[in-house]
């Protein structure tokens, strides 16, 4: 039985409003499966985690599946997937997990990997001087949380993908987690995964599923703010940095990172950094404080590989743009 998850310092994104320089909040308390906010609404909390964004609902009606499906062996798992589309909402679920939990965790997997899809950035982060709080915005399965939480006192992860997060909570607290490896098309054979030594206290880490470009967080709270490799998988990274601006104390800093692989499925042309270099774009927008309310310096910059395994006959490899900045005071 995994222990349950402390949910402090959630705010209700659904009634947070600014008025002027002044932003209005409300913290949400626990009522056995939900959060409950004193305007009214509630977030519903499924397998210890909590699913709080402004609009909950929509989010329920596109991804139910995920929300209430369970762990299957793979070749039950693969049974249902046979017959049905590839592109059909659980074939895509399945490959995804099989995407990132190798990616995350292969080096802790069974069978284990040669090697795993984020090693590279595990030990941009292992490097990282201590703090007391630390987020991640686009968290997936929880590798970097774990490796935020050797450095940090507390750590906050979240992910638009429920299914992820639920993986994350129960990898981190230190259970084994099942998964199917995708072979090829939709056959899958069965790994696992374990955190081990990376498994992370309740009292010191909260998960949640929730939107990156309205995180239910208060601002200006957290020492070390991380978003990795989601820059280009959100509508409007503009509006990514500015919220991972507005988290960061002052002081604190953040590190992004992505292979700038824009789609037009995810965000319009005018939306993307830059035109050939999004590197230097952002580097720019950092330093001068572009858009944001204070100036970075940036401490740690580097082309980092980054490799997702889909199937066996098939890897890709992205060359990502990784950077840690600092947020200079006024």
């Amino acid at each position: 039985m995994v222990a349950e998850v402390m949910v402090p310092d959630l705010v209700c994104p659904g009634c947070r409003a600014r008025t002027g320089d002044r932003l209005d909040v409300r913290t949400l308390d626990r009522a056995g499966d939900l959060l409950i906010c004193a305007c009214g609404r509630n977030y519903p909390i499924v397998d210890g985690v909590p699913i709080v964004m402004a609009n909950p609902a929509a989010f329920l009606r596109a991804e139910i599946a995920t929300v209430v499906e369970r762990d299957l062996p793979p070749e039950v798992a693969a049974a249902l997937v046979e017959d049905g589309p590839d592109d059909a909402s659980y074939p895509r679920f399945l490959e995804h997990l099989s995407i990132y939990m190798d990616a995350h965790w292969g080096d802790r997997a069974e069978p284990p990997l040669a090697s795993f899809g984020i090693a590279a950035i595990v030990d941009r982060i292992a490097r990282l001087p201590r703090v007391d709080l630390a987020v991640e915005l686009g968290c997936s399965v929880g590798r970097i949380v774990a490796e935020l939480a050797v450095t940090a006192d507390r750590v906050v992860g979240m992910d638009m993908q429920f299914g992820a997060v639920r993986r994350a909570r129960h990898l981190l607290a230190g259970e084994r987690v099942g998964y199917g490896r995708r072979e090829v098309g939709r056959h899958y054979s069965a790994a696992s995964a374990a955190a081990g030594d990376r498994s992370v206290p309740s009292d010191r880490m909260t998960l949640f599923c929730g939107d990156a470009l309205d995180p239910p967080l208060l601002p200006a709270e957290f020492d070390r703010v991380v978003a990795l490799n989601i820059l280009d998988s959100v509508r409007s990274p503009t509006q990514l940095l500015s919220v991972v601006d507005g988290l960061c104390a002052p002081n604190g800093e953040l590190i992004l990172s992505s292979p700038y692989a824009w789609q037009s499925s995810v965000m319009q042309e005018q939306e993307r950094l830059g035109s050939v270099n999004p590197a230097t774009e952002l580097i720019a927008i950092l330093r001068e404080g572009r858009g944001l309310g204070a100036r970075y310096h940036i401490e740690d910059e580097a082309e980092l590989p980054w490799t997702l395994r889909r199937d066996a006959r098939s890897t890709v490899t992205y060359r990502v743009h990784y950077v840690r900045a600092r947020k200079l005071t006024k």
